[in-house]
């Protein structure tokens, strides 16, 4: 709980009052974090307490007094950063002594003549004390009107819990960072991670609209926008994990009332690839028509002023299959023949092990050349390259729409297929181009409780982790050609919520001649359905506008990086700019004839 959040004594009598914090905890048996800032003097901790129980809520007033008088002890500050409000009301009095008190209430008087701001919030009348007007659902456990599906296993194991980790501090009302792009682009409070989760548990507390929990206009502008950028998993002080409530929610609406048509249809991007590309010259000019787009427009509200993605003429699993039987493999299990190029010298037959390439929707129907670019890279690093037979979409888009049923289907499937490829346990390394498909595995199919996807999270990769992780243990691994060239990267959101992209900057300075820069951006807007929807689409180029500036900011001639596709969809339908994948930019780099070597076909 978040109550002792703004105390500060004098830096040198830090650790003095840290034993003072731990003697009060101690004998109360609670356990406490400890964070902040400590060249200031200041910390923010907060005990694990249970504010449903009523033997915690005695705790929660015992801590708040003794804490006050420690710090009253130490002539600390109570309110050091954030601010006095309720938390701390009730002890400013002791804290400050009535005659500064009785200054502040002059000047308050002053410039509140008529108490408008905060009343009772500062000065106390006894109307607010730390331990009353809590939440609704302090007072009373909130009962969901659904059963939970996923499992919030890398915190609360709870859907409530999840909800009630906010505590309203507002990291989320900021202009930097990737939470929350909706509130950055729009400055509405509906649109912060804050504003959702009180506006879902206003829902489920049956506060609004006809005490319907599942649908109201409130919890649609909040849930409807929120792009599941995961944004607040990492930057949310109390990691509020705004997508997976939204998929929850949805979830328990699709469940109860069944899953619209539109939904059904974006959960099966993958069908529509197969379908697309088994006629490409029939499917591509009908996505370019006016007249069928005003009819999309209509019937489905995909936006007629979007972009639709085209289909390849050969989908990527079709070349490999070609590459592989030229390898001398098997298309069903391929082994190749590897060449690689070291300080000019070729060793044929150099073998590093297999690792198996996750060929994901876009690569394999509609960006084959990424895919075909990845190859060429780990083969001229000395990999196996295998593709996972009978693979399945890996359920991102099922999972966005709140279809869960689905996305548990697909990752069962997955899940299978690749811990026994080939009729055999496998351990080779699972590398994937597209972010939000390696979040899904490494995050997401866990908290679908599937079996087996700890263990196929662990080995699992982002291409471009991968690589730069090997460049970093084996510098000359790869040999490449010099250029002079600026390079913008764009990290994907889902990326970020994981890793610190500053390797991404590193792995393009590798390349010589190379100079990088990582933009300051949130998330593009595209969201993967989000941006073509018609009553989305302005809301996606509001929240676009930052990383259209960071573009517009770069020198001409500056190469543009974005590892996900529905990022590369937004620039290029936004800008001039074409940007290419970081897959691409590193097999262009290998010397001529270790890219021919590794592409004999």
């Amino acid at each position: 709980m978040a109550f002792i959040e703004d105390a500060a004594v004098r830096p040198a009598q830090l650790p003095e009052y840290v034993r003072g914090l731990k003697s009060i905890m101690k004998p109360l048996g609670l356990e406490a974090s400890y964070y902040g800032h400590a060249a200031s003097g200041l910390l923010h901790v907060r005990p694990v307490l249970d504010l449903h129980s009523e033997a915690d809520l005695k705790k929660f007033r015992q801590v708040a007094d003794q804490t006050s008088a420690l710090v009253r002890q130490f002539k600390g500050s109570l309110s050091a950063e954030h601010g006095v409000g309720i938390a701390r009301t009730e002890y400013m009095r002791e804290q400050l002594g009535d005659k500064l008190l009785g200054v502040m209430r002059e000047i308050k008087r002053m410039f509140d003549p008529k108490n408008i701001f905060n009343p009772a919030k500062i000065f106390a009348d006894g109307r607010h004390n730390i331990d009353n007007h809590l939440r609704e659902n302090f007072t009373r456990p909130l009962e969901l009107p659904f059963q939970p599906k996923l499992a919030f296993v890398f915190k609360d194991r709870s859907f409530i819990g999840n909800l009630e980790q906010c505590n309203g501090c507002g990291g989320c009302l900021k202009q930097t960072g990737i939470m929350c792009p909706t509130f950055m682009a729009t400055h509405d409070e509906v649109m912060s991670t804050r504003g959702r989760a009180n506006i879902i548990r206003a829902a489920i507390e049956l506060r609004v609209n006809g005490h319907d929990p599942l649908k109201s206009d409130e919890l649609d502008a909040a849930v409807s926008n929120c792009l599941s950028c995961k944004g607040c998993t990492p930057e949310c002080p109390s990691n509020v994990n705004l997508a997976l409530l939204k998929a929850e929610m949805l979830y328990a609406r699709w469940r109860r009332d069944g899953l619209p048509l539109r939904e059904r249809i974006f959960s099966n991007v993958d069908l529509l690839g197969k379908i697309g590309c088994a006629m490409p010259r029939l499917a591509n000019p009908l996505l370019d028509s006016e007249p069928v787009r005003a009819v999309m427009e209509k019937t489905m509200g995909i936006s007629a002023r979007r972009s639709l993605p085209h289909y390849a003429r050969e989908r990527f699993d079709k070349w490999f299959a070609r590459h592989a039987v030229a390898g001398g493999g098997d298309p069903g299990f391929p082994r190749m023949s590897v060449t690689r190029t070291a300080a000019g010298v070729t060793d044929p037959g150099y073998r590093r092990g297999r690792v198996i390439l996750w060929d994901d929707t876009f690569t394999r129907y509609h960006e084959p050349h990424i895919g075909t670019a990845a190859v060429k890279v780990l083969e001229a690093l000395g990999f196996e390259v295998a593709l996972v037979k009978n693979r399945r979409c890996c359920g991102r888009p099922a999972f966005s729409q709140g279809n869960l049923d689905t996305a548990t289907k697909l990752a069962k499937h997955n899940i299978h297929q690749l811990s026994t490829m080939n009729h055999q346990p496998s351990t080779a390394p699972i590398l994937f181009l597209e972010p939000s498909c390696w979040s899904m595995f490494v995050e997401d199919y866990r908290e679908l409780n599937i079996d087996g996807a700890e263990k196929i999270a662990a080995r699992s990769f982002l291409f471009e982790k991968f690589v730069d992780d090997l460049l970093a243990q084996e510098p000359d691994a790869l040999q490449f050609g010099h250029s002079e060239a600026s390079v913008a990267i764009h990290p994907h959101c889902h990326a970020k919520s994981i890793l610190n992209p500053g390797f991404m900057k590193r792995l393009v300075e590798r390349l010589p001649g190379r100079k990088a820069t990582v933009l300051d951006t949130a998330c593009c807007g595209m969201a993967g359905a989000f941006g073509a929807l018609a009553e989305k689409f302005d809301l996606s180029i509001q929240v676009a506008q930052r990383l259209l500036d960071n573009i517009d900011d770069q020198p001409a001639g500056t190469e543009i990086i974005a590892s996900g596709t529905s990022c590369r969809h937004q620039i290029t339908d936004l800008t001039s700019a074409r940007p290419r994948h970081m897959a691409e930019l590193i097999a262009e780099a290998l010397p001529v004839a270790a890219a021919v070597s590794a592409a004999n076909t």
